[in-house]
């Protein structure tokens, strides 16, 4: 994806669902040897993330009633209108197919402008291939 496609998307998302997507540079690279992605994120001078990331374990599709399920397979995303109703939009896409993953986070402030603190370490991992997603225009939930 280009960076004008990448803007037209922030702001498709901001616009018609309200979501809080904010423009940032990036930059992604991938360690060969050991599958090991590298990723820095700069959003401002307050919200920033370094991370190195790799798959660990097998791939497996989560079960119905686990916690990995509950998180992933989400096929309805709500958000509010201009008017504070709420208003849904229908999701679709394949099972995701996750497998465990280690992290390294050399930085991450992201969080940090909402006066929220993270963990060191983050108690629940995995790493997701791609993925494309359909989403239908919101409309009312009520």
């Amino acid at each position: 994806m280009t960076g004008k496609a990448r803007r037209l998307a922030v702001a498709g998302a901001r616009i018609t669902y309200r979501l809080p997507y904010f423009h940032a540079r990036m930059t992604s690279q991938q360690d060969e040897r050991g599958g090991v992605r590298h990723w820095t994120v700069r959003r401002s001078s307050r919200a920033s993330l370094a991370v190195s990331y790799r798959p660990v374990g097998d791939v497996f599709e989560p079960a119905p009633g686990t916690l990995e399920h509950f998180l992933t397979e989400r096929y309805r995303l709500y958000t509010t209108d201009r008017a504070r109703r709420i208003v849904s939009a229908d999701i679709h896409h394949r099972p995701w197919r996750l497998r465990p993953a280690e992290a390294e986070i050399a930085e991450n402030t992201m969080a940090a402008p909402y006066a929220i603190e993270l963990p060191d370490r983050p108690s629940l991992l995995h790493f997701a291939a791609r993925q494309d997603v359909i989403i239908w225009p919101p409309r009312a939930a009520i």
